[in-house]
């Protein structure tokens, strides 16, 4: 297996200044510094989701948002539901893992977005985060959480194929659950740190078998952070893209449009 060059220390991926709240405080990051963004935009100014999504700021659309539970031994995860318009069944359901400074809100544009294009979406706050309740062993490993997802995807859309995507710890942890064999159609990891929680992604790499996306901003993450996922995008024969800058899932919207890299992303997810 070819070696993923570097080990991003947890201390510094928090340490980041980054605009990746954007969704939940109703701002938009600064799209990764990319070509322009594509598609409609979303409402800026309202009117908002309301009742339990209120604090998210999500802007009310055609497209069906309701707060959702995951639910599995151990595990009470509160979680959004992104349906597309007027019922229609979803050529693709993204589960989405968050960053670090976020939560099952964090996604709220881009799930928008993606189901006005028909692909169904479930965030949900990861142990750790938002109002997540844990008594698994190990809050940090992410195969129990990403298969109570996978289980609640099922109950809603039982025919429709699932693609994992994660920002920043979330592409870490999606790598990691991936890599330890839960059952999806495809995988995007957007800045995942090339070490988390102890693991380093090299060392779990060649137990991937579905070629997934892979983005990382080399101005935004250093190139031996740049470096590492590109070779990890290598060895799991996945496609790389490099973003020119921002982090995580600021890298997938700018000004209320998908970003060309958030319009990739859909691609992947309905090939």
């Amino acid at each position: 297996m070819r070696s993923v060059k570097g080990v991003a220390a947890e201390a510094a991926i928090l340490g980041l200044v980054l605009a990746g709240c954007g969704a939940e405080n109703g701002a938009e990051g600064d799209g990764a510094g990319q070509a322009k963004a594509s598609g409609s935009a979303l409402p800026t100014d309202g009117p908002y989701i309301q009742g339990e999504l209120g604090g998210c700021f999500l802007p009310e659309t055609d497209a069906g948002v309701e707060p959702t539970q995951v639910a599995g031994k151990g595990l009470e995860l509160p979680a959004i539901r992104f349906s597309p318009p007027d019922g229609r069944e979803p050529s693709a359901v993204l589960v989405m893992l968050h960053q670090t400074d976020g939560d099952r809100c964090g996604w709220g544009d881009f799930a928008i977005l993606a189901a006005l294009q028909g692909v169904a979406g479930l965030s949900y706050d990861q142990c750790g985060y938002g109002d997540a309740e844990c008594g698994i062993k190990d809050p940090d490993d992410p195969v129990p959480q990403v298969r109570a997802a996978l289980s609640e995807v099922e109950k809603q859309w039982p025919d429709a194929p699932v693609v994992l995507v994660g920002a920043s710890m979330g592409g870490s942890q999606t790598v990691r659950a991936v890599a330890a064999g839960v059952d999806v159609d495809g995988w995007v990891d957007l800045s995942g740190p090339s070490s988390w929680a102890g693991v380093d992604l090299a060392s779990v790499a060649d137990s991937i078998t579905t070629p997934g996306l892979i983005a990382i901003a080399e101005d935004t993450d250093g190139a031996e952070e740049a470096d590492a996922a590109q070779a990890l995008a290598q060895v799991t024969s996945s496609e790389f893209v490099p973003a020119e800058a921002g982090h995580g899932w600021e890298l997938v919207v700018e000004e209320g449009r998908f970003s060309p890299l958030g319009q990739q992303v859909i691609t992947y997810a309905t090939r």
